[in-house]
């Protein structure tokens, strides 16, 4: 693994991971670096990449326990050299055999010693495959909450050969190929090779005559229609779990899950950040500087506020509470205004009038502390 990082340290998870926390991980690092999150970005193309390699392993109990001992190169049926630098693979050439492009460790062994474990996996119930959804929502929305229908397609078990892919009257029959075992046993000397067979696919059996609705497969697909319920306070990026709403599961196994990915429109007035929001107020120079009251829009409404007496430019106050709830029920934030002095553009002859008496008024002001400070400065810098 000389030069790559480790796919436990990918994943962000520990060595002794349970399948879950490997399952969660994989999700969020993921969504993180998905191309579609990250355009142009090949360094984060590069390490999603990374992300799905990692989980392929880390996610198969038999290929996990297989880079745990071996690595990467355990994975590639190159596992490591032996005490005297003797190689397994070139054993394995030096026997007669060439290999048979077996995946990992785990073919080889099963193909070598019999590997009747994995055709019984394979007729155990399996949990059927996830399923990703996208909604988008109004930013009104995202603070109140809603109940929203989505539609998508998924794959259910036929009803007509109730998944076993075979039409009504026949059946599955015993594997000509392999007499049922799943296994092609073949000698050599002193080892026997034993591969899953190519005509049933290790499971034994074949369909006689396959079902003429799902071509054999023992699935059809389904459009599915769901109420989302989405949580006040939801943010965007964040998703929604539809537990069981997923694939059909192989062999009588549950269906998988359902992952809404949740999108929000941004605002033309406010801005969020965390559960704060954000508001921008313009206000007049008189306004500024004799104070005013001041009626403020929030997420529930307008409210008054007061604008003390020579407020300056880009002053920020906090009204607690008119932020945005918190998705898991922990509070809310808080609405910071931002008053912005607007200076005006276009003045009729009595406004310049008006402007002209206050510029001689303040020419007549004889401490101004903040225009002394800045002169003072002015002076310093051109050493006068």
């Amino acid at each position: 693994m000389a030069g790559k990082q480790d796919y436990y340290e990918i994943l962000g998870v520990s060595r002794t991971a349970s399948p879950e926390e490997i399952k969660k991980a994989f999700k969020k690092m993921a969504m993180k670096y998905h191309p579609d999150r990250n355009p142009g970005d090949k360094d984060a193309e590069e390490k999603f990449k990374r992300v799905n390699e990692a989980n392929e392993v880390l996610s198969d109990p038999e290929k996990r326990q297989i880079y745990d001992q071996y690595g990467e190169d355990g994975l590639k049926g190159g596992f490591g050299a032996g005490a005297e630098g003797a190689d397994f693979s070139d054993i394995f050439k030096n026997a007669g055999f060439s290999g048979g492009g077996f995946s990992n460790l785990g073919d080889m062994f099963d193909n070598i010693f019999g590997g009747g474990g994995r055709r019984r996996a394979r007729n155990m119930p399996q949990q059927g495959t996830d399923l990703a959804h996208k909604i988008t929502i109004s930013f009104k929305e995202s603070y109140t909450g809603l109940s929203k229908e989505i539609s998508f397609d998924r794959s259910s078990t036929c009803q007509f050969c109730n998944g076993s892919g075979a039409e009504k009257g026949s059946s599955r029959k015993t594997c000509p190929t392999c007499k049922g075992s799943g296994q092609i046993r073949s000698g050599n000397g002193f080892f026997s090779i034993s591969q899953t067979c190519p005509t049933c696919r290790g499971e034994g059996t074949v369909i006689e005559k396959p079902c003429t609705h799902c071509r054999g497969t023992g699935f059809l697909k389904e459009t599915k229609k769901v109420e989302v319920k989405v949580p006040a306070g939801i943010a965007d990026g964040m998703q929604i779990r539809i537990a069981g709403e997923g694939n059909s599961g192989l062999n009588g196994g549950p269906r998988g899950d359902v992952y809404v990915d949740v999108r929000v429109k941004e605002d033309e007035l406010f801005m969020r950040e965390g559960n704060d929001i954000f508001v921008e107020i313009p206000i007049t120079y008189s306004q500024a500087a004799l104070g005013d009251k001041i009626e403020v829009p929030t997420m529930d409404g307008p409210v008054d506020m007061t604008l003390p007496a020579g407020t300056q430019p880009n002053t920020k106050m906090r009204l607690k509470d008119k932020g945005f709830p918190d998705v898991h029920g922990r509070g809310k934030g808080a609405l910071y205004v931002i008053f912005k002095l607007e200076v005006p553009k276009n003045l009729s002859d009595a406004h310049k009038e008006a402007i002209m008496k206050l510029k001689e008024f303040e020419k007549e002001i004889k401490e101004r502390p903040t225009l002394k400070d800045y002169l003072d400065k002015i002076k310093k810098w051109f050493g006068k």
